[in-house]
């Protein structure tokens, strides 16, 4: 790396003595939370327009600089992609080509993991935090192809690979943010029985129902020779496949544990806090849960529409931290659960509403799917097109 780039760092002396950080701003010094997955991450940032910069021009970034991290979290690349906005902030090391090589090449042969297993982990330094010294940057070694068109080639092809998995992450916030917009106005706030957005054809009040009167307990256990795949819950994905277990779930007890039917929705009983989440099973028809998730499904109500409310409502959030019961572990029994109030349309309604966000839902997980299998795609061509 030394015999073809400029390798440096912002020295402590220039931080302690010519950095002025603050929240606001248009100069970002690059911190080390900002370099992830070779790309910059803007959404904590510090801005150093106060700052002196007569003092601080070895570290001002230009096009084409490719960012490195040395201290804490070592490896992490990303290439600058415009001027007169960036300096370096303290654990990153800037890396300049000066020859002409491609410097977009360096950067993605950098985040390839034959480069970080057998290049940057031995050299780093044996401590609580792990860190390189720019000197061992500089004795980083790199194979690169002699033709300036073949770099070129391979820079384009994964900047474009990169590029799709952008647009796709692009597409998952705006649709994540879509939901929680549509969520605030499609249920009425505290205190009203109307919300502020609906589909047209319904105009009636919202009416407050226990949720025993709507929903109904699913009781179906298993023994130890049960085939069925095993579930798990999770905050973010909702009730999906344990697929390491699949077809090896002699290493559980499973015995009396809840069978979990297809749109059915469950939840765990018990808590460190009072986070509750309810899950839809979408993934199987019919799978193993533990038997800490009761099952349920809509009584004269579509379960769908209950779990939005039952995880997205302020009120329903307070009414379970008061029903649910324990001291550090809490519990919310079903028994309990079905003693709670809710706010609900008519049925037709409630279909809508469900559709609706269960549509987005789909889209965020298609996307989601589309990012998984470029990251893999990508992950293979690193390997095969790269030495």
């Amino acid at each position: 790396m030394g015999d073809i780039a400029d390798v440096t760092k912002l020295a402590g002396f220039e931080f302690t003595e010519h950095v002025v950080y603050s929240d606001e701003g248009n100069i970002i010094a690059l911190r080390g939370l900002n370099i992830k997955n070779g790309q910059l991450i803007l959404d904590d940032v510090k801005y150093i327009d106060g700052s002196n910069f007569s003092k601080l021009s070895r570290s001002k970034l230009f096009i084409d600089d490719i960012m490195f991290t040395y201290v804490g979290t070592v490896g992490e690349v990303a290439i600058i992609k415009e001027n007169d906005r960036f300096y370096l902030a303290p654990n990153v090391s800037r890396i300049r080509v000066k020859s002409d090589d491609s410097p977009k090449f360096i950067s993605h042969y950098m985040r390839t993991d034959n480069f970080k297993n057998k290049v940057i982990f031995p050299l780093i330094a044996t401590s609580s935090q792990p860190a390189l010294s720019m000197e061992n940057i500089r004795k980083f070694t790199i194979n690169i192809p002699i033709s300036r068109e073949e770099q070129d080639c391979l820079a384009k092809y994964f900047d474009s690979l990169d590029r799709l998995i952008t647009l796709h992450q692009q597409k998952i916030t705006l649709l994540t943010k879509l939901k929680k917009a549509m969520l605030e106005k499609m249920f009425p706030k505290k205190g009203t029985v109307i919300p502020e957005f609906r589909f047209s054809g319904f105009a009636n009040a919202w009416e407050q129902r226990k949720l025993g009167e709507i929903i109904t307990e699913y009781k179906e256990t298993v023994d130890s020779d049960c085939t069925l795949p095993i579930l798990t819950s999770s905050k973010t994905e909702g009730v999906i496949l344990q697929e390491e277990h699949f077809g090896r779930k002699q290493q559980h007890d499973i015995t009396g544990y809840n069978i979990l039917p297809r749109n059915y929705c469950t939840y765990r009983n018990r808590s460190d806090g009072v986070d509750f989440t309810f899950n839809i099973n979408k993934c199987c028809d019919k799978g193993i849960i533990s038997k800490f998730y009761p099952v349920f499904s809509g009584k004269n109500s579509d379960v769908f529409f209950l779990s939005l409310v039952l995880n997205n409502s302020d009120e329903v959030v307070r009414e379970i931290a008061y029903t649910c019961t324990g001291t550090g572990q809490k519990v919310l029994s079903f028994l309990d659960l079905q003693k709670m109030k809710v706010r609900v349309p008519s049925f037709d309604e409630q279909k809508e509403i469900a559709t609706y966000f269960d549509s987005l839902d789909h889209l965020i997980t298609l996307h989601q799917r589309r990012i998984d299998m470029l990251k893999k795609l990508k992950s293979a061509c690193l390997s095969e097109m790269f030495i």
